[in-house]
């Protein structure tokens, strides 16, 4: 099925983002015109999707990534290629395939699950360039540092519970039609002075 006939249901929002067909371009690509940002070797523009298409793809991540340790994640999957690369930089983990993703995507679950009783996944933002073949999914995973006395009330322990926070970026690579060719899984490294 495609996914303009599946989503396009869905996406009264898209005209809200109407206005960015019409951006100026910003600072920083007027003072380096010759950079080109690019996900593959090869040069997206002669098949790179719509903006639409982008715009569309954009709004299902934007649903599905704070449900992704919580429910299903089908329509994600629907619009997967069958073959579909995943590189998760966090695990340290190369997929290829459909089948092999949801089996990552399981694992990681019951991972989260069994290491700590509360477990959050955010939708920081999302970048989505014109004339690319990539978005970018800024995420964040908060969990609760689980120990024997976590399961107590603060008032009874006087203790503060301790949140470990998880930053990554999701890149998302897509084709012409808008499935999922490629994606890749890494942390976002934070430098503070």
């Amino acid at each position: 099925m495609n996914l303009a006939s599946r989503v396009s249901g869905f996406l009264t929002m898209t005209s809200r983002y109407s206005s960015l067909a019409t951006l100026k371009p910003t600072v920083a690509a007027a003072l380096a015109p010759n950079f080109q940002r690019s996900f593959s070797d090869q040069k997206p523009t002669s098949t790179a999707p719509s903006t639409s298409t982008l715009l569309k793809v954009d709004w299902l991540l934007q649903k599905i990534t704070p449900l992704v340790l919580k429910s299903n994640v089908r329509d994600f999957m629907d619009i997967c290629k069958d073959d579909v690369q995943f590189d998760d930089r966090i695990f340290s983990k190369k997929l290829g395939g459909r089948t092999q993703l949801m089996s990552h995507i399981a694992k990681v679950r019951m991972y989260y699950r069994y290491l700590s009783p509360f477990n959050k996944v955010e939708w920081i933002g999302s970048c989505v360039y014109e004339n690319e073949d990539v978005i970018v999914v800024m995420w964040r995973l908060t969990t609760l540092d689980s120990s024997f006395m976590s399961y107590f009330p603060s008032f009874i322990t006087k203790k503060e519970n301790k949140m470990i926070v998880k930053e990554g970026a999701l890149d998302v690579q897509i084709d012409r039609e808008g499935h999922v060719l490629r994606i890749v899984n890494r942390p976002v490294l934070l430098f503070f002075k």
